[in-house]
């Protein structure tokens, strides 16, 4: 982050500088929502890697790593969604 805001003018660079603060803190609603993004992201990747090419549940520990940390009610739907998706195609690659 240091080398990122070094590339711009001062302002610019304090103002990225907080943003990234508040989000690495969780000091608020909207940061909490954006990490939740973030983490969601990461398992959504997993699963698309896991179809690909992996196989059913090999990049498990990246469920694993994220079960029970959001926080956004709507993420949490999502997150439950592609665990059914998940799940029941798991299911169709054993039959």
């Amino acid at each position: 982050m240091d080398h990122i805001t070094s590339l711009v003018s001062e302002d610019v660079s304090q103002e990225i500088m907080s943003l990234w603060r508040e989000y690495e803190n969780q000091s608020t609603n909207e940061a909490r929502f954006v990490k939740d993004l973030d983490k969601f992201e990461m398992i959504l990747q997993a699963m698309e890697y896991e179809k690909i090419d992996k196989g059913p549940k090999a990049l498990q520990e990246f469920f694993d790593s994220t079960n029970g940390k959001f926080q956004s009610p709507q993420v949490k739907e999502w997150v439950e969604e592609l665990k059914n998706i998940r799940e029941d195609s798991n299911k169709s690659d054993k039959t």
